[in-house]
Formats: C-alpha cells, structure tokens, sequence
C-alpha cells in the first residue's frame, strides 16, 4: 500500500473554513484566493475519499467523516505550530498585548484562548490604552501585538470597519440642550469624531461624562444620564440601545487595525492571524 500524506496546508485552511464559516474570510486570513481555499478543500476531501463538509441553512458544518478529520487536524496543526515556535524562535517567555478598554471585552476573549492553544507556556501581559498610544508603543518595542482604531496617517493592517454610533436608554431626551455626552478622555478618536459632528451639527452640548474606563462610560449611558457614542461593535457587545434619530448628526466609520512589532517571531504572527479571525467573526456577526 502507497504511503498517503495529507498536506498540513491542507488541514488548516479545512479548520479554518470551519472556523470563519466562509471561504470569502478563510481566503483573507490565509492570504490566499478564494478559488484557491475550494481547490484546497477538494484536494482535501478527494484524498480521504468522501465529503467532509456540508452547508445547513447558512451552515458550513463537518460532515460525520469531517468530524474525525478536524479531530486530528487540530492536534496536527497544534503540534506542528509548537514545533515551529520551539525550532525557530522559540515560544517567547512573555508577550504583550495592547488592546483600548471596549475592545478588549470583545476581542481578547478569542485572543486569550488562542495564545493558551498556541503558547500554552508564555506569560500574557494585557496592556490597556488609547489607539495611538498603543500604536506608538509596539512601534517603539514596549508592545508585541496591538488592536487598534487606525491612525490614518499610521502603518497598520487594516482588519475590519465599523460605524460609529449614538447609544442611550431608549427614553433618553435627544433633543435636550445643551445635550449631555459621555465620552472617553482627550486622547480617544471616538471622542474627537462624536464631538465634531455635533459642533459641525451646530448641536449645543455639554461632557456631562468623562472617563478612560468604557465600563464607567456605559454605567453613565445606562442610567440615562447622558447619551455616548461609540464603535458598533462596542454597542451590540454592552447590548446598548443605538439611537437612530434624524435630529442627531452622522457619524463617521473607523477602521479597527492590527498592529505587531518588527521582526516578530513566527509565534507572534501565528496569534496575529488569530486576533484577525477574531475580528472578521465579530464583524460577520453583525
């Protein structure tokens, strides 16, 4: 009987159709072509003999054989990602991430499970911070790995896009003047963006909150106390009420980036691809 490899490529991009739940976001992850990742999964599927996913009302889900094939991918792929690490980097003794407070209750999360799968003996240090702190940080080598509201005029890898909205309780007077704002510190984009629309709105307004924490800034929104803007995503993870009245003024979209250091060992970028599935699923879930 001839010797049959499976090709590791193979595997991966099979765990991560399952993963992502398209071939469109598997692509993107895996900085391949779309037509590549299906002739991937056929190759895949034509070596074992049979069919090892099936859609299900809007479901990409493993077959019954699909199954015992992911059950042994994550264990190959596991074990090849910690022979890469330990043969040419080593896993890094400590890593830090860098993430601003309301990002960090969405995406660290999938983040955290992914360093203790990949670097289960590496040390996480969490750093908490504003955008273009955080961006000067890994640039400076204080940091490994940041998410990030993108500086427009800054390098980073531009991840997702999410609109800004307005959140208050669903009674909250909008038409009060001067209208009460919760919003971050001075250094926060989202707080510029809010606030220039309402002066370009020609809206009177007044910070009745301020604060560096989201979840101080949310307690404020929730107590009908004042009305906050802040990223989509943010909202729907505070299950916040987004006010959607014509008297309120646009609000712009950011991007929401990636940034890691120089030189980053093939660990590092290994967790950089999973920050970036984290965000594309948040982003789908939408």
């Amino acid at each position: 009987m001839a010797l049959l490899n499976v090709d590791i490529d193979w595997l991966r991009t099979f765990l991560t159709v399952l993963e992502t739940q398209s071939f469109t976001r598997t692509a993107e992850i895996l900085l391949r072509t779309q037509p590549a990742i299906s002739q991937q999964i056929k190759r895949l599927e034509e070596t074992v003999g049979t069919a090892l996913i099936s859609r299900h009302r809007n479901q990409i889900m493993p077959t019954a054989t699909g199954l015992v094939v992911k059950s042994y991918a994550e264990g190959i792929i596991g074990l090849n990602d910690r022979m890469v690490a330990d043969l040419l980097d080593g896993a890094p003794p400590l890593l830090r991430i860098g993430l601003p407070d309301d990002y960090a209750a969405i995406f660290l999360p999938e983040i955290l499970r992914s360093a203790a799968r990949r670097l289960p003996q590496t040390e996480i240090s969490c750093h908490s911070g504003y955008s273009i702190d955080l961006g000067k940080r890994v640039a400076q080598g204080e940091l490994d790995l940041a998410i990030m509201t993108a500086d427009p005029d800054g390098t980073s890898l531009h991840v997702i896009s999410e609109p800004l909205v307005w959140v208050a309780q669903p009674e909250f007077a909008v038409h009060q003047r001067p209208l009460p704002v919760a919003v971050y510190h001075d250094a926060c984009s989202v707080r510029r963006y809010g606030l220039a629309a309402l002066r370009r709105d020609d809206i009177a307004h007044r910070i009745s909150h301020s604060s560096n924490a989201n979840s101080m800034l949310v307690t404020a929104v929730r107590g009908g106390h004042a009305i906050g803007v802040m990223p989509a995503c943010t909202a729907r993870h505070e299950g916040l009420f987004v006010v959607k009245n014509a008297d309120l003024p646009q609000l712009p979209h950011i991007d929401i980036a990636l940034k890691i250091r120089d030189q980053a060992s093939p660990a590092l970028r290994d967790l950089a691809l999973s920050a970036i599935s984290a965000l594309g699923r948040e982003n789908h879930a939408a």
